[in-house]
């Protein structure tokens, strides 16, 4: 019996798995806002967001996940798991424009895209597109 064959199928399948491995995120995050809309709706974002306001004033503070408890939207979890999500509030310095939630993944190679989440008379300035009155998503 040849080892030849066996080794090179074994190498071949160890060469695959690191590709599939290092491509994944990158097509995660690639299909981000998809993927996102089949698992949460902009009502429910807009809930959590406007929720979190109320309990994390502090402005232009980033939360981590661990701190929010159950208090996160679990099924976003999963969208792109080793970009994110990051999670920050934000308040502007300009007092007309209600503060906000930015919901983001990305890499310093990739960018950010993501989420920014306010009242519906919050007007996103990221370059993206709306999903619903103060619901954006973003890609930078």
């Amino acid at each position: 019996m040849k080892l030849t064959p066996i080794i090179a199928v074994l190498a071949l399948v160890c060469v695959g798995a690191c590709i599939f491995n290092g491509c994944r995120p990158v097509w995660q995050y690639d299909h981000l806002e998809q993927r996102a809309r089949k698992v949460v709706t902009a009502p429910e974002l807009q809930s959590w967001a406007i929720n979190l306001l109320a309990r994390h004033p502090a402005p232009n503070t980033g939360l981590k996940r661990s701190e929010l408890g159950a208090d996160f939207p679990r099924q976003l979890l999963d969208l792109a798991p080793r970009l994110g999500p990051y999670i920050c509030v934000y308040e502007w310095e300009d007092t007309n424009q209600p503060p906000c939630v930015h919901l983001y993944w990305g890499s310093g190679m990739l960018g950010a895209a993501g989420f920014e989440v306010g009242p519906t008379n919050f007007v996103s300035l990221q370059p993206g597109h709306a999903w619903q009155p103060g619901v954006y998503f973003y890609r930078r």
